[in-house]
């Protein structure tokens, strides 16, 4: 019997599995967003991972920037800090569309995938408050689909 070859997203599942998210916490992040998602409605650990992505932000302050360009620079440089992927920024009429690769959302134990959603909801408030702290009035970072490759947020002011 011949052993089917892996598509490139099986690939890049596996290879996110074993190097994005370190053993020691893969887990503990799976159990927790499972335990989370039982315990608490979808609204209230949105909210609670995205103040806890605010948080994150906080700790990875950005120097501040002239460019959209610079600003993306800057947010590459703390996401790879932590490990944490990339992103590219794109001004699209009144809004900024964040698109973030690589990121760390796939946990071995999570068959349920129940740690993606929650992961997208930590980086919406990582940019939000990055984006607020460089001047955006106001606004949301909201992801499109929390379980595509890569995320597509929105920042609206």
């Amino acid at each position: 019997m011949k052993k089917q070859t892996p598509s490139p997203d099986d690939l890049d599942l596996d290879h996110l599995r074993r190097r994005q998210v370190s053993r020691q916490w893969a887990s503990f992040l799976a159990a927790m967003a499972q335990e989370l998602k039982s315990v608490a409605d979808e609204t209230g650990s949105a909210a609670f991972m995205r103040a806890t992505g605010a948080r994150v932000a906080r700790l990875h302050p950005l120097a501040a920037v002239q460019t959209l360009e610079e600003l993306q620079g800057e947010i590459n440089a703390a996401l790879g800090a932590m490990d944490w992927g990339w992103s590219q920024l794109t001004a699209v009429g009144d809004h900024i569309v964040i698109t973030h690769g690589a990121c760390p959302n796939v946990l071995e134990h999570d068959s349920g995938r129940a740690w993606p959603p929650l992961m997208a909801e930590v980086l919406a408030g990582a940019y939000g408050a990055w984006l607020h702290e460089q001047g955006s009035p106001g606004g949301k970072t909201v992801c499109l689909d929390p379980q595509a490759r890569p995320l597509v947020f929105e920042h609206r002011a």
